[in-house]
């Protein structure tokens, strides 16, 4: 067996080590490293971004409460208005707001420019480098990291913030569980030119069990030719799932004649809702691996970002009091449980409730949902990132009360 010699060097320890350089790590770094912490970021990719795992669609709201919103540059559509949300029988329901509601931009790139601002803050990027293993000792927390070509260095400090993602390796050595792995849904995504029919200000969300059990297909658009065009659902190949609903589902097949591909993405999605438990002695969990993810959407940029710029805040508190234990640290999950803990579980309920829902069943409940007063009220109160709201307004709604009493054995399974 190989152990490993942690020795400590004063370069090597650190006020605050951020695992994870995309979004959410980004997001808890800048906030320290500019508040005057010595930061270091462990990013285990060469291209931070890279894979790429989300769709890059932001609101505007979420961006600007993050104080986030990325140069023109990287961003392809300014001007997404709502969604098109298409049933199983090609009914189309549509959500519009007046004004343009969110940006659809390049998340590699998005994430280059939250590092580069943490960098610019003074945090120290450990990049390609792997964190591997961690140990607790002495109220320190000391993390060997790995290189592609085998280098090892040991960093120390008191405090990690972990925004590793799904894998969770670091939170399990240091004792917290990570979301369950059977909790989540693979997805492909194309990036395609030469589109036939595309409405720019308008995202097309697909319900299909058929072709997407367990999730949805969309379409982001970036021009009135080009978009993203993805798939996620429990199946194993999501890739080949996105190609027979791009060749056999009446719309996408339109929307895609004569198109081509040139680029493709996949990854797992989490739709787990939050973990109960996002801290321990010297540690924090931050994004993904935290469960802070929609489990509607499974987009976390917004309030993982919004968790990860908390954490940055206590890490700041726990320098100026020197206190890195697990009941100081818990003010943490007090703070962002406040700002989305009730808006995640009810985005579960919907999940599990749609997850447990046939075909047959979703065509049944978009007639219900032709009410002018439902539209309305999801044009005035429905957010990409805050669809508790709506949700709540939805279970008080009597007119769907039949459909849930028709289905009330599947939303009773969605409550376990």
């Amino acid at each position: 067996m190989k152990y490993i010699q942690w020795t400590i060097m004063d370069d090597d320890n650190f006020d605050l080590i951020v695992i994870g350089g995309s979004a959410n790590g980004s997001q808890a770094a800048y906030i320290a490293a500019k508040n005057k912490l010595n930061v270091a970021i462990i990013e285990e990719h060469d291209f931070i971004g890279l894979p790429e795992h989300c769709s890059g669609l932001f609101s505007y709201s979420g961006l600007n409460q993050l104080n986030s919103m990325p140069p023109d540059d990287i961003i392809f559509n300014k001007n997404i208005y709502g969604a098109n949300i298409v049933s199983p029988n090609g009914k189309i329901f549509s959500v519009r707001k007046s004004d343009p509601h969110a940006i659809v931009c390049d998340r590699a790139a998005f994430d280059k420019f939250l590092l580069n601002r943490a960098k610019d803050e003074g945090a120290k990027v450990y990049q390609p480098y792997k964190a591997m293993k961690a140990k607790r000792s002495n109220n320190m927390i000391y993390l060997d990291i790995r290189s592609k070509k085998g280098d090892t260095i040991s960093l120390s400090s008191p405090l990690v913030i972990s925004g590793e993602g799904i894998r969770g390796s670091i939170a399990n050595q240091l004792g917290l569980t990570p979301p369950p792995k059977n909790k989540f849904v693979n997805a492909a995504q194309f990036y395609m030119d030469d589109l036939n029919e595309i409405n720019q200000e308008m995202v097309e969300v697909y319900q299909t069990q058929k072709y997407a059990p367990d999730f949805f297909a969309w379409i982001i658009p970036m021009t009135n030719t080009t978009a993203k065009i993805g798939l996620g659902t429990s199946r194993k190949s999501a890739a080949k799932e996105l190609e027979m609903v791009i060749k056999e589902h009446e719309i996408l097949k339109n929307r895609c004649k004569g198109s081509d591909i040139t680029r493709v993405t996949a990854g797992r999605i989490p739709i787990t809702g939050p973990i109960k438990k996002t801290y321990a002695d010297n540690l924090m969990l931050v994004g993904d691996v935290a469960g802070q993810t929609k489990p509607t959407t499974g987009g976390g940029v917004v309030l993982g970002g919004l968790a990860g710029q908390i954490a940055g805040q206590i890490a700041v508190q726990c320098k100026l009091k020197n206190r890195y234990d697990s009941n100081f640290l818990k003010i943490y999950q007090k703070k962002w449980k406040k700002e989305m803990y009730s808006n995640l579980k009810r985005m579960l309920l919907v999940r599990n409730y749609m997850n447990n829902l046939s075909d047959f069943d979703v065509n049944i409940l978009f007639n219900k949902l032709e009410n002018k007063g439902i539209i309305q009220d999801i044009e005035n109160l429905g957010h990409i990132d805050n669809q508790g709201v709506i949700v709540k307004k939805f279970m008080r709604t009597l007119s769907l009360y039949p459909f849930y009493f028709r289905t009330s054995f599947k939303l009773l399974k969605s409550f376990f």
